[in-house]
């Protein structure tokens, strides 16, 4: 199984106020790292954060699988999982070249995967699997979800996930407004890195976990035992052990 942990992989942007179609954001060699493990382009499933959002669910799945495709992949078919076809799951993660988990809200996504037995899907299956931002979240064994403003900051932030990285990570980092509207970098996430560390990345940058080594590409932050420090830069790729979450490091400019 080979996991992609991104934040924001660039499939869209937005046109006079209208969300369109991009090519895929490849600063940090996105496009090149993937086509090293996609032997076959056939299926691409799309799993919903909301499984009931039916009309934001075909527009976000159709611009991803369309952004792919402009990337230089050659994908025939689009199926979007939610709550219209969950009956199906099964077949739809078996027969699935990529597995992408949308983002959004991380908690009624995990609800959702709960829902269809996903984890025990993606482990029998074994397929490639991309999570942005929400999606990434949640494929840690515990998930660490951080409130994005002040009226989230009472909300669970520890719950189980999918359990397939030993990963947690801290998506948007630097490009998320919340970060300085809500002073969430000094109230929160210094203070929760003290229980448990994670990784942070900016948009464009990901995490690869091939199941025999770590890398970072882009840029990335370590929060730690109340402090961070910058591990990584644009255009830059980093093999790093889960031992690097651990250590004392000062920050990197």
């Amino acid at each position: 199984m080979v996991l992609f942990l991104t934040s924001d992989v660039g499939a869209s942007k937005k046109e006079n106020g209208v969300r369109v179609v991009s090519k895929l954001n490849n600063t940090n060699k996105f496009i090149d790292e993937l086509q090293k493990y996609l032997t076959k382009g056939d299926n691409f499933l799309f799993v919903a954060s909301n499984p009931d959002t039916f009309e934001i669910n075909d527009s976000y799945g159709t611009i991803t699988f369309n952004s792919f495709n402009l990337s230089g992949f050659s994908f025939n078919n689009l199926h979007i999982l939610d709550s219209r076809n969950q009956s199906q799951a099964e077949n739809l993660v078996k027969e699935a070249s990529i597995v992408f988990l949308a983002g959004g809200d991380t908690m009624r996504e995990m609800q959702f995967f709960k829902e269809i037995n996903l984890a025990k899907l993606l482990k029998k299956y074994s397929p490639i699997i991309i999570g942005q931002s929400a999606g990434a979240i949640n494929l840690a064994e515990e998930v660490y979800c951080s409130p994005e403003d002040e009226e989230e900051i009472d909300n669970k932030r520890y719950f189980p996930g999918l359990g397939l990285s030993k990963i947690n990570i801290e998506p948007h980092f630097k490009n998320s407004p919340h970060f300085a509207k809500a002073n969430i970098l000094e109230k929160i996430l210094l203070e929760d890195s003290k229980k448990k560390p994670f990784i942070a990345i900016t948009d464009g940058s990901y995490i690869v976990d091939n199941g025999k080594e770590q890398m970072i590409f882009g840029e990335a932050y370590v929060f730690s035992n109340g402090n961070y420090y910058q591990i990584s830069k644009n255009e830059k790729c980093l093999k790093f052990s889960l031992d690097i979450l651990r250590k004392q490091q000062d920050f990197e400019k």
